[in-house]
């Protein structure tokens, strides 16, 4: 009976901080532009860029501690294998990409590569992938501060995981 209640003692808190987190709904995005549809979650803000090497959307949480780069590289940048673009967004962490492993996410093939470096004097973790995807190179990079990125790795991985290739829509029957 003792070892019954020490059991029960043990596991409350743990039933009490599963209570506390907070449900996360997600939203879908589909993007004819990238051929790509995912989830991120719901109420981050979006924000729309394009330059001279990128066309790209960025999500960035509420708490401003944690971003989803989603870019198709254009112009001269459109002519880099997805190694090469690796490495230029490590670049911009200031690291070197030391470790790159192949990985799927509903059939499109990646790169990626994890790691720590600094972005505007902020230490930050990301997790980056690039793929040649439907005659484009793609770069996708979760970025956060450490203690986001560790709190909030289900989302990451959620998020990852959701990544497709973008069905192409019905048309209506005439």
């Amino acid at each position: 009976m003792k070892s019954l209640l020490l059991l029960l003692a043990l596991l409350l808190p743990l039933g009490l901080r599963a209570q506390s987190e907070p449900e996360i709904h997600y939203e879908s995005v589909r993007s004819s532009q990238y051929q790509l549809q995912y989830q991120v979650p719901a109420g981050w803000d979006q924000l729309r860029q394009t330059n001279d090497t990128t066309v790209s959307v960025t999500h960035i949480s509420p708490g401003r501690d944690m971003m989803l780069f989603i870019g198709q590289l254009r112009g001269a940048a459109a002519r880099m294998t997805p190694n090469q673009a690796l490495y230029h967004l490590a670049e911009q962490f200031g690291v070197t990409v030391n470790k790159q492993f192949s990985t799927a996410y509903n059939g499109i093939q990646f790169l990626e590569t994890t790691g720590s470096g600094n972005r505007d004097g902020q230490v930050l973790r990301y997790d980056a992938l690039a793929a040649q995807h439907r005659g484009h190179v793609l770069l996708i990079c979760v970025s956060g501060t450490p203690d986001a990125f560790t709190t909030h790795e289900p989302l990451v991985q959620h998020v990852l995981r959701s990544l497709a290739p973008a069905k192409a829509r019905r048309e209506p029957n005439r």
